[in-house]
């Protein structure tokens, strides 16, 4: 039979008038999903999925004896087939390439399509590909370029087909900087990384600096000042270059800059070091928009002569087309060409000059061989860009962005939402003054938003990133999302997420764990639970949990953690000496609903409250004080206190007293309400000072109140 398909068995009962059967599939009554159903009517449904054995027993089993059987063989199989478009593409660093698989087959198995990366530098450097087809492509070039991605059926392992995918690097880098300064100057360097459109390249960069006359600090030192981005996402980063005291033999120092995303693409620069008397102008580069300043600073040294001439594009004091030299803070502008001062504002012209960047000196009155330097970038108006620029969210997630304001200090943007699926409050998510944005508990449709920021400074200019929210079933996180090998109880697994199908009439979404499908119960389109046996964490590693819907679509694959228990201890120890204690951290797994006291919450195994307690009327008396523990003068005497907790203490928990064991628990016993006795037995030589009480339950949930006894 194919997969998906039904076929009709009947049975006949003799020897008996009773001729009632009762079908079953590999023993399972009524059969399941994993290996096909069948009616009361004998009407058999093969699995959309093909099972490891695909051979499956039909069994008619006698209502009047069920001693009595007949069996049936079927064996399961497939004729799907698929196709992958495009078989072959060039990708771009961090842009996205939409494929499509398209399976075919006569039956009606499950139509879901596994996709996967293979190459050389996977899986950590090659990429991703989304349950969707949609791969996205690494910022960073890697050492194999080449990518496979394969699209396999989940319904048959074997039917699968491959697209063959090329890494590219077709970025831009060029770097500007000025060819002389002085001694102890500074200037400024501009490196402009321009990406092809609809690429997202790393934009790290590392600055570095060499010269054969000079290593180290000695060829002065290199400080990246600020990097941003305009609305194409070309990055403008600046960075200051401070000269040496003394100028190295040759007097040549290179700057190179090396772009993480591909380092075969760095550029390089190369600055003459010129002894003697010099002026720095900082800072040494900016992008501004017309009309905007920036505060320049002049910094003279190795002469008296503080008196400076400023020029833009070689115009003393500068004028409307270039842009002008202002005295500090002035509105409107008061021009300012020459004089002692050492700060000055430069006021951008309300057009693009010519040449651009324009270029500000700041030249000695005494020495005009003796300048510093500014390169100013004037552009249209600001610029806002946004980052992440392109993303799918999972409904409910939470995603954080930032805007760059590209020609004016003022970066403050406001944020907003909008696309013309959002027609009511939240349909599109929400997003704060920061930028960070929660995505609604479904897609809007359409299903397009974008997120704009509006600059502060000119609130006619924007950027936007477009989100597109995830349908289907998504998990996004479990409850508890670890838990110790060796648990004892088995314990209820809470899966939030979106996409679920809410159980009604015993149809909804069900919880697979390791494969497997669980009796599930979904309270919403967000929320799942299913039983997590105690066989289910027994060994130590990762335990796969999807959703699988109605229509047998699956969520993405989530893994519950199954550490292993480490029993050592260790002390962390301060002093007014030694106040700060470092590697000392402590790892520990979340708590299982094992001992929950309220539906659809994590454990809450803790200790609400203790005191002591009398033997005399069996009272407890709890308190918020530590309970004082008497040590005796020789031998070793008893301390009789109770302990509360809302999720109910019990005979088969662990109760230990911190220290090495001179203060234990000797007895305990039930004292009702969820409260317990416990006997504690001081030795004499027990070490004064307070004590901590753990609780452990058998699922190996441990919680503790820190300082509650201490030994008098």
């Amino acid at each position: 039979m194919l997969l998906g398909n039904t076929q009709t068995f009947t049975a006949e009962v003799k020897n008996t008038t009773n001729g009632g059967v009762n079908w079953s599939v590999n023993g399972i009554s009524g059969g399941n999903g994993a290996v096909g159903t069948i009616s009361s009517a004998g009407i058999y449904k093969a699995p959309a999925d093909l099972p490891a054995n695909v051979t499956v027993q039909i069994a008619a089993t006698s209502v009047a004896d069920s001693t009595k059987s007949g069996l049936a063989q079927v064996t399961l199989t497939s004729d799907i087939s698929i196709a992958v478009t495009p078989g072959s593409a060039n990708v771009e660093l961090g842009s996205a390439q939409k494929l499509q698989a398209l399976l075919t087959s006569s039956s009606q198995p499950d139509t879901t399509i596994l996709w996967s990366l293979s190459g050389g530098s996977c899986p950590s450097s090659c990429g991703s590909v989304d349950a969707n087809g949609n791969y996205t492509a690494p910022q960073i070039l890697p050492l194999a370029s080449s990518v496979v991605v394969k699209a396999q059926s989940a319904a048959d392992s074997s039917k699968f087909a491959t697209a063959s995918l090329n890494i590219t690097s077709s970025f831009s880098l060029q770097i500007t900087a000025p060819a002389s300064t002085g001694t102890s100057s500074t200037v400024g360097v501009i490196a402009t990384l321009t990406p092809i459109p609809n690429s997202s390249p790393s934009q790290t960069l590392t600055w570095s600096l060499s010269g054969n006359g000079c290593s180290g600090n000695s060829c002065g030192t290199i400080v990246q000042a600020s990097t941003q981005f305009d609305a194409n996402n070309v990055e403008v980063s600046s960075a200051s270059y401070v000269a040496p005291a003394n100028a190295p033999s040759p007097n040549a120092v290179t700057i190179t800059v090396t772009p993480v995303a591909d380092p075969a693409k760095k550029v390089h620069t190369t600055i003459t070091i010129q002894q003697g008397a010099n002026v720095s102008v900082t800072p040494g580069a900016a992008t501004l928009a017309v009309v905007h300043r920036v505060r320049l600073s002049a910094k003279v040294t190795g002469t008296q002569d503080a008196n400076l001439n400023w020029t833009v594009n070689g115009i003393t004091g500068g004028n409307a087309a270039v842009g002008r030299i202002c005295a500090v803070g002035s509105n409107p502008c008061q021009p300012f060409a020459s004089g002692n001062a050492t700060q000055v504002d430069y006021l951008a012209p309300g057009a693009i000059p010519s040449p651009n960047p324009a270029t500000v000196l700041a030249t000695s009155a005494e020495n005009p061989a003796i300048q510093g330097s500014a390169q100013i970038t004037v552009i249209n108006h600001v610029l806002v860009s946004v980052l992440p620029a392109n993303v799918t969210l999972a409904p409910l997630s939470v995603q954080g962005f930032t805007a760059n304001v590209l020609g004016t200090s003022n970066q403050a943007v406001a944020w907003q939402l909008q696309g013309s699926g959002c027609v009511s409050a939240g349909a599109c998510g929400v997003v704060n003054s920061a930028g960070t944005y929660a995505a609604p508990p479904a897609a809007p449709s359409p299903d397009a938003i974008q997120l704009v920021a509006i600059s502060a400074d000119d609130t006619s200019q924007s950027g936007f990133a477009n989100i597109t929210i995830s349908t289907g079933a998504n998990i996004l996180a479990l409850h508890p999302a670890s838990v110790y090998a060796g648990e004892a109880n088995g314990f209820t697994l809470r899966v939030d997420g979106s996409g679920f199908v809410p159980s009604a009439n015993g149809i909804g979404s069900r919880l697979l764990i390791g494969g497997t499908a669980r009796t599930t119960t979904c309270s919403s389109a967000n929320e799942c639970t299913a039983p997590i046996t105690s066989l289910d964490t027994q060994a130590v590693g990762n335990l796969s949990v999807q959703i699988q819907n109605p229509d047998g679509t699956k969520s993405n694959g989530v893994s519950l953690v199954v550490a292993a228990l480490d029993g050592s201890s260790d002390e962390i120890s301060l002093t007014t000496s030694a106040p700060v204690a470092t590697g000392k951290d402590i790892v520990v797994v979340e708590p299982t609903t094992a001992g929950v006291s309220q539906p659809s919450s994590d454990v809450d195994l803790n200790i609400a409250a203790l005191g002591s307690f009398s033997t005399i009327n069996n009272s407890c008396t709890l308190a918020g004080n530590p309970v004082p523990l008497a040590r005796p003068a020789s031998g070793v005497s008893t301390a009789e206190i109770c302990v509360f907790s809302q999720s109910g203490l019990d005979m088969g928990m662990t109760y230990i007293i911190s220290g090495p064991g001179d203060v234990s628990v000797i007895a305990k016993q039930p004292a009702g309400l969820g409260i317990i006795h416990l006997t504690l037995q001081v030795q004499s030589a027990a070490g004064l000072g307070d004590r901590t009480l753990f609780i452990q339950n058998t699922n190996l949930d441990m919680t503790a109140a820190s300082g509650v006894l201490e030994v008098q």
